[in-house]
């Protein structure tokens, strides 16, 4: 079967994203800083509130639990999380470069809301594109198999003519139980020698 269409993940794929500089600005104190970054960037609350379903100081609540001590630095964290995410170089030549091949071209990421309303221009690339799914509006994140269902019966994806590029190994066997092929992203140089042995020119 030949594939027609791509789908990407976001993060680490499309766009950078790391929390560890922008984290040592806010909270420079190495003790502070690991109390910090265990309430809010490794906390399990932050994946669930790429569902969508918190309001912005429900989401804070939920981080401050975690280190009350450290209230102020983590709201004074929360206020610019935006700047741990920006566009990468290749992403919108690698976007354009499909669609003129005639490939149709989607996104599909986990995203919070609060990162997308600070987006500015780092996520203007999804303009380019057929259509995307964005966790916090659809209130499903991968590696529920339902978010991937959601995309291909709103776009009329066919999975068997689909390869999904994550850097996340569970949410690629997601999307390969449906039948779409899956690439487990680790460079776009890696990603491109992938799609090559699928066909994708």
């Amino acid at each position: 079967m030949k594939i027609t269409t791509i789908i990407f993940d976001i993060g680490r794929v499309l766009n950078g994203y790391g929390w560890e500089e922008y984290l040592k600005k806010v909270v420079p104190d190495p003790i502070a800083y690991e109390a910090v970054e265990r309430a809010v960037f490794k906390n399990p609350a932050w994946v669930e509130h790429d569902k969508g379903l918190l309001s912005e100081e429900e989401e804070i609540r939920d981080f401050v639990a975690a280190a009350p001590e450290y209230e102020k630095e983590i709201r004074a964290v929360y206020d610019n999380l935006g700047e741990c995410t920006w566009t990468l170089d290749y992403a919108v030549p690698w976007i354009l470069e499909l669609k003129e091949k005639g490939y149709r071209v989607y996104a599909l990421s986990n995203w919070p809301k609060h990162i997308y309303d600070q987006r500015g221009d780092k996520l203007d690339f999804l303009d380019l594109m057929d259509g995307y799914f964005l966790s916090f509006q659809e209130h499903l994140i991968k590696p529920d198999e339902k978010a991937f269902l959601r995309l291909t019966k709103k776009y009329g994806i066919e999975p068997e003519e689909a390869v999904f590029l994550d850097d996340t190994r569970e949410n690629v066997l997601a999307a390969e139980r449906l039948g779409i092929h899956g690439i487990l992203f680790t460079s776009q140089e890696q990603a491109r020698e992938e799609l090559k042995k699928l066909g994708v020119r």
